[in-house]
């Protein structure tokens, strides 16, 4: 997604940024101000030119993201996130117009054939708050990070996070769901070969899998449910006799 939004800016070399390594990580940093967001003038980013001084330039960043007023992140590609989510949003402002053919031809995105994200929300607080009030913000990021949940740009997406981990963890369903205490699958150690091109996806896949595995069944169980409804509707019908003629 991060190779996405660079592309969508016109980074330069996208597929060959290497996150993990700090120059280039720095060096990104340094593009999108000169190029993009231009929070600072031209002389006042030399905090971030210091490349190859590491911690010349930790400091230069450190500084650049408080005056971005960046929230609180735990990792370099959160943070990296957040600033192109930034910038991408100056870009937009920058010429509105340039994007309104875009925007009149391709319908909102939906969600399970319903409202998106955003409009989806705001039918379900509305008359009671403002789901764009700081405060309500500030609540959203309170809240996942009391319950672990990363952090990500829109709130009313980590809100919807969140709502998914207090009902897979903290309904009253799933507080007294007995712990499992066996002995659990060794599915890492298959003799089947999921990726054969690249071992190092072999873990990845295999987890994919079993949680494919029980979405089906979690589907099938849904269905077995309708079944049942539907067969106990017809099943046993019920006839008013008063409503019968004899002869013709």
């Amino acid at each position: 997604m991060l190779k996405k939004k660079l592309e969508a800016l016109g980074y330069p070399t996208p597929s060959d940024l290497a996150l993990s390594n700090r120059k280039d990580f720095a060096s990104t940093i340094l593009w999108l101000e000169d190029q993009k967001i231009r929070l600072y003038a031209i002389e006042d980013r030399e905090i971030l030119r210091n490349v190859d001084n590491a911690q010349m330039w930790e400091d230069g960043y450190l500084k650049y993201c408080a005056d971005l007023n960046m929230p609180s992140l735990g990792t370099q590609n959160e943070q990296l996130a957040w600033i192109l989510g930034h910038a991408i949003r100056l870009e937009f402002l920058d010429d509105p117009a340039q994007y309104e053919s875009i925007n009149s031809k391709q319908p909102l995105p939906k969600i399970n054939g319903s409202q998106p994200h955003q409009q989806k929300v705001q039918v379900i607080f509305e008359g009671k708050m403002n789901v764009d009030d700081k405060e309500f913000i500030a609540g959203v990021r309170t809240l996942a990070g009391q319950l672990n949940v990363p952090h990500h740009p829109n709130h009313l997406l980590q809100l919807e996070a969140v709502a998914r981990v207090v009902h897979e963890r903290l309904s009253p369903a799933a507080r007294g769901r007995q712990p499992i205490t066996m002995t659990p699958f060794p599915f890492d150690k298959g003799n089947d070969v999921v990726s054969a091109n690249d071992p190092a996806l072999d873990l990845p896949m295999r987890i994919l899998r079993l949680l494919q595995i029980q979405s089906l069944r979690q589907l099938q169980t849904h269905i077995n449910e309708t079944i049942v409804s539907v067969q106990n509707l017809t099943a046993n019908p019920k006839t008013d006799t008063k409503l019968g003629k004899v002869g013709f």
